[in-house]
């Protein structure tokens, strides 16, 4: 009952300052006191999740152009402390050269698996030149001000391995939230990853390869079992993203599934005590999914099997 009362009380006090900022531009959710912002932005036929705590700023891709960067200083973000890409395909770090000439960049974390475009040459050239610390993705936890992120390097072996099953895996955790990024990995390495015992129980889901069917893996839903997942697609792209099979595989009872294209940004905003709200820029100030530590007694019982 304390946990349950501590969400209704963040929440509460979140709906009131996100209320009173709705006629305000975006970025004043991220400057509510205390309150992380986990962003899945609308670029898109990509990918670009932004993720604001304590005064640190971390970027998960930067979709396919260069207008990721204007999208950014409208955000007010001026600094960068880590920007990650999960792989290297034109969609998720086309527009990470413009990021990294806007604005500056501390750490730049990648799978090491080059692709050889020249995008990929560009951005690693700005990393050097810059004087970006790279970082190459060993297991490793990174601190976001009292948040985390687990760095879950692809478990799938071989240079001949396509860029997408070499995605880099991220666990953001905050009190008892979690929310999981998988970049575009397909069935080969969300199979490797349950059976590696990696896939925790999670809040937030961001769906593997913009919805296509090549990213669902039943035994991985089952173990991760969100509650919230979203699609980072274009509105009538051209692959038919996401596709039928997906959408099937993740609208269940009981379950928030938002598409970039569709609803915009989509903005999580998470307390400390793990305590979650789900909005996007076509719902405004409404809320369409929270949650939190008063859930987690079922989590931390699936959790205990082997």
């Amino acid at each position: 009952m304390i946990g349950a009362w501590r969400c209704r009380a963040a929440i509460v006090c979140a709906a009131l300052a996100l209320c009173a900022a709705a006629a305000r531009p975006a970025p004043a959710v991220a400057q509510q006191s205390g309150i992380l912002e986990l962003r899945f932005l609308d670029v898109g036929q990509g990918d670009a999740i932004l993720i604001r705590n304590g005064g640190k700023t971390v970027l998960v891709d930067a979709g396919e152009t260069d207008a990721i960067a204007a999208r950014l200083r409208q955000l007010r973000v001026d600094t960068i402390g880590l920007a990650v890409a999960s792989h290297n395909d034109n969609d998720h770090i086309g527009g990470m050269d413009a990021v990294l000439r806007a604005l500056p960049v501390r750490y730049y974390l990648d799978n090491g698996f080059p692709r050889t475009t020249s995008i990929q040459r560009t951005v690693l050239e700005l990393v050097r030149d810059r004087g970006v610390t790279y970082l190459q993705a060993g297991p490793r936890t990174i601190e976001v001000g009292d948040a985390r992120i687990r760095v879950l390097p692809s478990p799938v072996a071989g240079r001949s391995v396509a860029q997408n099953d070499h995605s880099v895996a991220l666990i953001l955790e905050r009190g008892a939230f979690r929310a999981l990024f998988t970049g575009d990995s397909e069935r080969r390495e969300l199979a490797a990853l349950v059976r590696q015992n990696e896939v925790p129980d999670v809040d937030v889901f961001k769906a593997p390869h913009h919805g296509s069917r090549t990213g669902i893996l039943g035994a991985f839903l089952a173990r991760a079992r969100p509650e919230v997942i979203v699609i980072s697609v274009a509105l009538g792209n051209p692959f038919g993203h996401p596709h039928a099979e997906a959408l099937a595989a993740y609208q269940t009872p009981g379950r928030t599934v938002l598409r970039t294209g569709q609803d915009g940004d989509v903005v999580v905003t998470v307390d400390s005590f793990g305590c979650y709200e789900v909005r996007t820029a076509r719902s405004g100030p409404t809320v369409l999914a929270r949650g939190g530590p008063a859930t987690s007694p079922a989590r931390r019982q699936h959790e205990k099997r082997p």
